[in-house]
């Protein structure tokens, strides 16, 4: 009789894999009905069944310090090495895992994690080995959704893409940018990706002369050009060279009333996430949302609390926002102050590195002409430094997969000093 190859961490993911079907199973029903019994369970209900290692909610490693004073923005609180999996299988690259000091939109600091993967190739490329910032579609309310856990959990949905960077040789430092409480879409991601990549600098790594490259799509790509954004007055000291971001929610205040709408079913998760991530970083948002919730909205508002983005997209997919607002207009106003911080596009924050953008014609998350056409229209008449691809005959997935090779190239060789190529205006 044969002997099974297979590890005591593959087996345990084999086991899990009813689980999981019933999770998938359960997600019509759930979507279709307000709130069946049993609902659909969450992520951080699921995944201490399936991975043997600690959600973060239970890992003492991601405590806030005792004194933040003593930290800097991007300086190292404690780190550790881990081993990477893809699907129970260990990832042969060397990981490290940081807690890092940053800051939120109101200059409070918080701790945030961030991983940084190093391959066990050289660069061959000119001068010192590329850092790549991957910024993933994290999409979620819930820490235990966060990259500094599923890369160690062999669950992480992009694992594949950040692949390329370390095929190439190039370090990959991959940032839990939405931090501890995952507020969604604020202002504060910006900060924390490039508090990460200090961090990354700063930890004794060999990537101290490292050139910085940005990647992100839809919620990463947000994450990336909130950092393009604000790297000049934030982390001015940083030498980044490019950012490829794609997919990108850029006017907040007008992709809000589409989002919410519920004219496309498949973006009712985008105005829950949004507005249950933007009012954990506004207090005041969060209060008037209280009070233009109704009982039910409360109930999915609740429910969403910990979720990841597939039960999320699940949950929210037959509930538009507005079926759940006792005044749709008002919530909108108050929720304006927070979207238009978290929109890009203002002078002030004019991007100075080389953009590599790109969007569906036809995306039906977030449609251009709502989501990005005025940001790039300010940004040309502004000087910046872009080139813009419209991916043709695609929806918002497509659109990521369609360009990822080119993308890919353009930012390892911008990011090693190659002429970022002709702009778009």
């Amino acid at each position: 009789m044969q002997r099974s190859t297979a590890t005591p961490r593959t087996r345990r993911f084999a086991r899990a894999l009813p689980l999981l079907a019933t999770v998938v199973v359960a997600a019509g029903p759930a979507a279709a009905e307000d709130f069946p019994l049993p609902p659909l369970p969450n992520e951080a209900q699921v995944y201490p069944a399936v991975v043997p290692i600690p959600t973060p909610q239970h890992d003492p490693w991601y405590a806030d310090p005792e004194d933040f004073s003593a930290y800097a923005n991007g300086d190292v609180i404690r780190s550790r090495v881990v081993q990477t999996y893809a699907l129970g299988i260990p990832v042969p690259v060397h990981t490290t895992q940081l807690l890092l000091r940053s800051t939120d939109t109101h200059d409070n600091p918080l701790a945030t994690a961030t991983t940084v993967l190093m391959p066990g190739i050289p660069w061959l490329g000119p001068g010192a080995r590329p850092l790549i910032s991957y910024q993933e579609a994290i999409d979620s309310l819930g820490q235990q959704c966060n990259p500094s856990y599923t890369l160690r959990a062999g669950i992480q949905k992009e694992v594949a893409l950040i692949g390329q960077f370390l095929a190439a040789g190039a370090a990959v430092v991959v940032t839990d940018f939405d931090g501890k409480d995952n507020t969604i879409m604020s202002p504060s991601e910006g900060r924390m990706v490039l508090d990460g990549i200090r961090a990354a600098q700063r930890a004794g790594l060999g990537l101290e002369a490292s050139p910085v490259g940005l990647w992100g799509y839809s919620g990463g790509g947000n994450s990336s050009a909130s950092a393009a954004e604000q790297r000049q007055h934030y982390a001015p000291e940083l030498t980044i060279r490019g950012s490829a971001q794609g997919g990108i929610p850029g006017d907040k205040v007008a992709i809000a009333p589409f989002a919410i709408s519920g004219q496309q079913p498949q973006a009712n998760f985008t105005g829950w996430l949004a507005i249950l991530g933007l009012a954990r970083e506004y207090p005041d948002f969060d209060r008037a949302l209280q009070r233009y919730l109704t009982p039910e909205g409360k109930r999915v508002a609740e429910d969403l609390r910990e979720r990841c983005l597939y039960t999320a997209v699940a949950t929210a997919f037959l509930r538009p926002v507005t079926d759940y607002l006792t005044d749709p207009e008002a919530a909108l106003e108050a929720a304006r102050p927070g979207l238009t911080a978290a929109s890009f596009g203002r002078p002030e924050n004019t991007p100075d590195i080389p953009l590599l953008m790109w969007h569906s014609t036809t995306d039906q998350l977030l449609p251009a002409e709502l989501a990005i056409d005025d940001i790039v229209a300010g940004y040309c008449a502004r000087g910046v430094n872009l080139r813009m691809f419209r991916v043709p005959m695609s929806e918002h997935i497509s659109a990521e997969i369609v360009p990822e090779l080119g993308t890919v190239a353009w930012l390892l060789a911008v990011t090693a000093g190659a002429d970022p190529g002709p702009r778009v205006c």
